[in-house]
């Protein structure tokens, strides 16, 4: 008789244990629209992006939920250009849009993210080209606008799109 209660205790003390290590691995969940906040790696200009170039973003802060860090700071993300316009005669100014799309949690899967993103807009100079173009010469109408740019380390906010399990 004290064969079979020291195997069913062996037993079930092997299932805690089993238990308690998957459980242990389990890091936890990530809500849906849990804020993220990241910065551009590397300068980007309206002159040179192209719309759906994907741009290297890295997160600002810890992402913690419940405790556990689930996004550490430092960690790849990416976000897509959305909408690109170089700056143009007349003084017209350039603009460049960009969205996060991912960003990499702390098990190395790759997280959905969903946001505005951020946008960006050159100096415009139409007013200037076509007071100086009346005032001066007709060549002034050629007065090109400034390319928007997007400096490294600029700050944006997403939120995760979907809810998320990470080991």
């Amino acid at each position: 008789m004290s064969y079979a209660v020291t195997f069913r205790s062996l037993v079930l003390s092997a299932a805690a244990l089993a238990l308690s290590a998957s459980a242990a691995l389990a890091q936890g969940r990530l809500p849906a629209g849990t804020i993220v906040t990241l910065e551009t790696t590397a300068p980007l200009s309206s002159k040179d992006a192209q719309v759906g170039q994907s741009v290297g973003l890295r997160v600002k802060y810890d992402v913690v939920v419940k405790k556990k860090v689930l996004i550490k700071a430092g960690a790849a993300g990416s976000a897509q250009v959305t909408a690109s316009e170089a700056g143009k005669g007349m003084g017209k100014q350039g603009s460049i849009s960009l969205r996060p799309s991912v960003v990499q949690a702390v098990d190395g899967q790759m997280v959905p993210l969903s946001g505005n993103g951020a946008s960006a807009a050159g100096e415009g100079k139409t007013g200037n080209a076509v007071a100086l173009a009346v005032v001066v010469s007709p060549l002034f109408l050629l007065k090109k606008g400034k390319d928007a740019t997007i400096p490294p380390g600029y700050e944006l906010q997403a939120a995760v799109a979907n809810e998320t399990e990470i080991e």
